[in-house]
């Protein structure tokens, strides 16, 4: 599974791989993303977690040269501790969705299959606009998102047969793009996003609702996390 979009420059689209600092080879596991745990994270994960969100390149994923709207609101302000405390730290396994980013928005879980045009309107009925797919295959569209200067942060969302192969296809696909990669799910729908640090990716998706529409999933060094939030599949 590819990110096949071009580097982000005026009036072309966010989201190409381009060169960037290796990683170490991952653990491709045929299993399912891991939950992020209601505790902290064993201290190697958590000091890759940790330098995650401060920014520190402890290990580079595939540089996106994308670059994230400035209008992003603060997600600290929708976060809660995984004991529904305030004021969580911004680190993988210390933090949840709160349920009130997501008032108004049904999150019961889906299992019926989807297309596409489901993102759209789930997209158009949260204020987001008109963002259109873009066919580029078969099973694979182009979500582009406004950015800044007439740029624009290129999500790709990949149609598959049923939710199993979902999630195998985002929790491998956010792994071989590496640290700062994320996405979301839904029934059968995967969508991949360009790279971004921990608070730009949550800030991304809650300002679009996509963690009231997918369950959200982050690449850290060692694995990939699932962020908890009021929509939730098993």
């Amino acid at each position: 599974m590819s990110n096949e979009s071009k580097s982000s420059r005026e009036g072309a689209p966010a989201g190409a791989p381009a060169a960037s600092a290796p990683c170490p080879p991952f653990h491709m596991s045929p299993r399912r993303e891991r939950p992020a745990p209601s505790r902290a994270p064993r201290r190697p994960a958590r000091a890759a977690a940790l330098a995650l969100a401060l920014g520190v390149p402890a290990c580079s994923g595939i540089d996106a040269g994308v670059e994230y709207p400035s209008d992003l609101p603060d997600p600290k302000r929708f976060l809660l501790t995984p004991e529904n405390g305030p004021d969580p730290s911004l680190t993988l396994g210390e933090f949840k969705v709160g349920p009130e980013t997501c008032k108004d928005v049904d999150t019961h879980p889906v299992t019926q299959k989807l297309s596409p045009e489901d993102l759209s309107r789930f997209l158009s009925a949260q204020g987001a606009g008109s963002i259109a797919p873009k066919q580029a295959r078969s099973n694979l569209y182009w979500f582009d998102f406004p950015a800044s200067d007439k740029s624009f942060v290129r999500l790709r969302l990949a149609v598959l047969e049923d939710p199993k192969h979902a999630t195998q296809d985002l929790h491998d696909a956010v792994l071989q793009h590496g640290p700062g990669w994320w996405g979301v799910r839904r029934s059968n729908l995967a969508v991949l996003a360009p790279k971004a640090s921990l608070r730009e990716a949550m800030a991304f998706a809650i300002k679009y609702k996509l963690v009231c529409w997918g369950v959200f999933t982050y690449a850290a060094n060692d694995d990939a996390y699932v962020v908890p939030g009021p929509y939730a599949e098993l």
